[in-house]
């Protein structure tokens, strides 16, 4: 099922669902469409680019965090994967 979803500037790598949404939902990317990976709740971020571990999370078109390892688009991003420690960049 499509979902609805918004990317708040270009710069940024997340997106944020705007209803719960379930792995193997789809939402729509600046690169086409993409098909969600897990179940991901109402306003959480869903990558939408492949990152490696230590690389920069975008929202707002700033850093929030940093992913914890290697971690393909599609993945529901919260604190369980990303670092949000100061002094990280």
């Amino acid at each position: 099922m499509k979902r609805r979803s918004l990317q708040i500037t270009d710069k940024d790598n997340v997106k944020m669902v705007l209803e719960d949404s379930f792995k193997g939902d789809v939402i729509d990317t600046p690169d086409g469409e993409l098909t969600l990976l897990e179940n991901v709740e109402f306003a959480h971020k869903v990558l939408i680019r492949d990152l490696k571990a230590g690389e920069p999370v975008i929202k707002y078109g700033e850093e929030i965090g940093r992913v914890k390892a290697d971690t393909p688009r599609g993945t529901w991003i919260h604190t369980h994967n990303m670092s949000c420690e100061r002094g990280t960049r």
